[in-house]
């Protein structure tokens, strides 16, 4: 009886190690494309530090970093994948912030689940994307304006 415990506890164990290897790994390139993007938000926007990273894909793609600017502030750097398109800098605090956004939707729309909010950009537009839960238990996707945090109507929920 002992020898089975001991067997199916090894085998517990090694599929745990197996599950997380997998799952690092899995993380490994949104990591890389994090440094990357830091990087060049470090050359291009004069950040310091990163505090969040962001991947949006919407019409374009851009990578989105919160840090710290070289006098301290708060600084959000929008990366274009596209290298036609200009890269963005804001000061955070020129924007609603992400508690700011999670509390007009629990207000407006009142989802059964915030499951994402993050920051993206459409239409040369800073935004906030929410993904949630409705009533109805389906995925909407609704986007708020960074500045303002008004609902930006031209965009439909799925």
């Amino acid at each position: 009886m002992k020898k089975w415990l001991i067997i199916a506890s090894i085998l517990v164990l090694c599929f745990i190690g197996f599950v997380s290897g997998a799952y690092i790994k899995a993380l490994q390139p949104k990591k890389e494309a994090g440094n990357e993007a830091f990087k060049k938000a470090k050359e291009e926007g004069g950040l310091v530090t990163m505090e969040e990273f962001y991947l949006y894909n919407g019409q374009d793609s851009y990578s989105v970093i919160i840090g710290e600017g070289e006098k301290g502030t708060k600084k959000i750097v929008w990366l274009p994948e596209d290298k036609k398109k200009e890269i963005v800098v804001e000061n955070y605090k020129d924007g609603k912030s992400k508690k700011e956004i999670m509390n007009i939707v629990k207000e407006k729309l009142n989802p059964q689940k915030i499951i994402s909010v993050k920051l993206g950009m459409e239409k040369n537009v800073p935004l906030w994307e929410v993904t949630y839960l409705d009533e109805s238990e389906r995925f909407n996707y609704d986007y708020y304006d960074f500045k303002t945090g008004e609902w930006l109507k031209y965009y439909r929920s799925i």
